[in-house]
């Protein structure tokens, strides 16, 4: 399966779509993400795709990343776009609870120094690869289970 979280009212093709609400015909998943676990079994995403989603999230972005490594099969990719820490973007929508810089993502990284160095310490998951990076006021990544 291929999903979309958080698709609001730009679905994205050839995605199963989810949202906090049934807001539209498009959305077949209705579920607030702040509610662990997410109603997908493990193993089940080949890919995940959240677009200026996650920022919204109450959660820590340790525990929706664990979520969403959980969802993916071995080699699955988890695709983001989420606000850069300061930017217009971060700052401006009232709704946002945090915002973001590349290597927040390098501590779940296989490999990459800052899991190296913390992130094995500090979590009991981790993806084999992937990377982050900025595009104009935001940061988008790509990692793999």
């Amino acid at each position: 399966m291929k999903l979309e979280l958080g698709c609001g009212t730009a679905p994205t093709p050839g995605y199963v779509h989810h949202d906090r609400w049934r807001h539209a015909p498009h959305v077949e998943v209705e579920h607030d993400l702040n509610v662990l676990p997410w109603p997908w079994p493990d193993g089940s995403c080949a890919e995940i795709l959240g677009l200026d989603v996650f920022e919204h999230l109450r959660l820590m972005p340790e525990e929706w990343l664990r979520e969403c490594h959980r969802l993916l099969r071995p080699g699955g990719v988890l695709r983001l776009r989420v606000p850069l820490f300061g930017s217009p973007w971060h700052v401006i929508d009232p709704t946002h609870v945090r915002g973001f810089h590349p290597l927040n993502f390098a501590y779940f990284v296989r490999g990459q120094e800052y899991h190296k160095r913390y992130g094995h310490f500090y979590f009991d998951f981790a993806f084999s690869g992937g990377e982050a990076h900025i595009e104009e006021h935001n940061v988008v990544a790509r990692l793999i289970k």
